[in-house]
């Protein structure tokens, strides 16, 4: 049997390529990870090592229920796409303050979409690009035609709820950040 290096050579190569390119490339979310980059969901906030931060948010959140059913009739047709930080406290506190104002508003799950960044503010498949994110959490609220109507950035200038009032109902907002 004759034994052809040049084929065994190409293989190495490409099996050495793979390994290192697996090993350098961002991870993907993982509820065992330390810290979550990429898509996440709520689920993996309620199950993750975020479980105990997210879940004391959740149930220590109080909206004003008039704010909540004039939200209610206004966000249906919004599409949401959340830019946060599990390594940072603005995140932790809004995060799950939003989560449960979109339970109690009956917010369809498949109109959001979170994104974990690092602390560099980036995510595993560039989620961000083109998107100015800057500070976290920041929340931009889309509607049906896929245009950016407004964003939530970093902390509410009202109540949590008031702001996303205003964003919902296009009434004039700003966040802090905004020039």
């Amino acid at each position: 049997m004759m034994i052809n290096f040049s084929t065994i050579k190409k293989y190495s190569l490409i099996l050495f390529l793979l390994i290192n390119i697996s090993a350098f490339a961002q991870k993907e979310l993982t509820p065992n990870d330390e810290e979550y980059t990429g898509l996440i969901t709520k689920k993996d906030f309620e199950t993750g090592y975020t479980q105990e931060w997210f879940t004391e948010g959740y149930n220590a959140y109080q909206a004003d229920t008039d704010v909540l059913k004039k939200i209610k009739n206004n966000i249906k047709d919004y599409h949401i796409k959340v830019f946060m930080g599990t390594w940072c406290p603005d995140s932790r506190r809004e995060t799950p303050k939003l989560f449960k104002l979109l339970d109690q508003v009956n917010f369809k799950q498949e109109n959001i979409e979170v994104y974990a960044m690092d602390e560099f503010k980036t995510t595993t498949a560039n989620y961000e690009k083109d998107l100015d994110i800057n500070h976290v959490p920041t929340i931009i609220f889309y509607d049906k035609k896929g245009k950016e109507v407004n964003r939530f950035v970093e902390f509410a200038q009202e109540s949590f709820e008031e702001d996303i009032l205003k964003i919902v109902t296009k009434q004039p907002y700003q966040n802090p950040y905004a020039e």
